[in-house]
């Protein structure tokens, strides 16, 4: 009988072990969870998973196949596995098509003595690896994998006909928007290890939003005969007013732009913080394209201080909010932010010392002058044909900060408090960002979030 193993070195994004256990039940596989989350170490945990593999195949009869899947891993189309592995003993795709490094994430290998051995080799390998072995301690896992099991060019279908897994994302590259083509039977979101100054590690921010998009995917495939892509398409086609004003006397306010060509999240976001502000009573200003009022060189990506300066005068605080983020646990207001504050912007959790998705100043002399030199300085910049382009307003914001000597605890608060990345953020946080994502799978992980939602609208 063929065995779905599912092993689990941190906790699955919601739906995800129903996901494997639905594809095993389907066709009568035994399926075995593997909690790992008591391991510490990360060599420690990718030396248990084989272990847990080279386990499970001991004790399968001859013949039988065993499909290994992961948190990374979503089943995609459930193919049967026997057709997916006719003709092979063992299926590993690469992280990426143009190196030789393998995926555990799904990987499926038949219970021969051949295949047992040489996985049994693979694990003695690890274990030396493991304890930092000097001939074998620079190596990424990927790399030892592939020398025991040979990794496959994901992007090229077998000869039977299957895609068995597809890595998503790699490099700048996607492989999102062929999964409906391809329907292979696993879609996978892993970190993808890259070298940097000789080292090797996974990508350092990696987040399982791709992963909650793939969930999605996977679970509308009978039922919904297009992909995120042709939703987001018509979001930017729709036709709203070009702004709206809720409470405008408020003493706390809000204010979000989103343009038509990106209404496909900007449209999700507009609703989570329309919701929030009606329940604690803010201002909430949303333009759905760039307003008049903008100076001609202020693209909509560099907008955000001549906004917050635009409605400073009409409320006591004012808070610029990025447009691909949701107010998830809504029963938090930001008074206790504020109190104490008279500008206010978090940390990032990279490098970065601020991060300008959620920034915002009360209306004070000082402010009102320091926004005046900010939105200067703003439109002197020559290049602002995209958000990262001279290195972006966020980048304008931190000078300007460090010129003011803001860029202290009076000022900067965590990276947890205001815009919370999907890295750290769970159900309890205010609101949670979603940046750097394809645009119409930032939409689908939005939406993946927004039954998280507290208090249910």
């Amino acid at each position: 009988m063929p065995t779905v193993l599912s092993l689990l070195p941190n906790r699955p994004v919601a739906g995800l072990l129903e996901n494997h256990a639905n594809y095993a039940k389907l066709h009568s596989y035994k399926h075995i969870e593997v909690d790992g989350t008591h391991i510490y170490g990360e060599r420690q945990q990718a030396l248990h998973r084989y272990h847990c593999i080279y386990q499970q195949l001991l004790s399968m009869a001859d013949g039988d196949l065993l499909l290994v899947l992961d948190v990374f891993t979503v089943v995609y189309q459930p193919h049967a596995l026997e057709a997916v592995a006719k003709g092979h003993d063992s299926i590993v795709s690469r992280q990426n098509p143009n190196l030789e490094l393998a995926l555990s994430s799904g990987m499926i290998l038949r219970s021969t003595a051949a295949v047992k051995e040489q996985l049994r080799a693979l694990v003695q390998r690890l274990g030396q690896w493991a304890m930092f072995l000097p001939e074998l301690s620079a190596q990424p896992e990927g790399q030892l994998l592939n020398d025991f099991f040979p990794a496959r060019n994901f992007t090229l279908r077998q000869e039977n006909g299957y895609f068995p897994c597809i890595q998503v994302l790699w490099d700048d590259t996607s492989a999102l928007d062929g999964l409906r083509g391809a329907l292979p039977l696993v879609a996978c979101h892993a970190p993808q290890w890259q070298q940097r100054q000789g080292i090797w590690a996974p990508h350092p921010d990696y987040d399982f939003r791709y992963v909650q998009a793939l969930l999605l995917e996977a679970a509308s495939l009978g039922s919904k005969p297009h992909g995120f892509a042709h939703d987001f398409a018509l979001a930017a086609r729709s036709q709203p007013e070009a702004a709206m004003h809720v409470n405008e006397s408020a003493d706390i306010a809000f204010v979000s732009l989103y343009t038509p060509n990106i209404a496909g999240y900007g449209s999700i976001h507009e609703r989570s913080l329309l919701q929030y502000c009606e329940h604690h009573g803010y201002g909430y200003h949303v333009y759905r394209d760039a307003p008049n009022f903008l100076p001609a060189s202020v693209t909509a990506n560099w907008a955000k201080a001549h906004l917050i300066r635009h409605h400073l005068a009409q409320h006591r605080y004012v808070l610029w909010i990025d447009a691909d983020i949701l107010a998830i646990n809504q029963s938090q207001g930001v008074e206790d932010l504020l109190q104490e504050r008279d500008f206010i912007v978090g940390m990032d959790h990279t490098a970065w010392a601020i991060n300008s998705c959620v920034f915002g100043a009360r209306n004070t002399p000082e402010m009102r002058q320091f926004f005046d030199a900010l939105c200067a300085r703003i439109e002197s910049v020559d290049d602002k044909t995209s958000v990262y382009a001279s290195g972006g307003d966020q980048q304008i914001l931190q000078q300007e900060m460090l010129a003011a000597g803001m860029v202290n605890a009076q000022y900067v608060v965590d990276a947890i408090s205001l815009g919370t990345s999907p890295v750290y953020a769970k159900p309890e946080h205010r609101f949670v960002h979603f940046p750097a994502q394809h645009n119409h799978y930032r939409a689908a992980s939005m939406r993946a979030w927004q039954p998280l939602t507290t208090p249910k609208p």
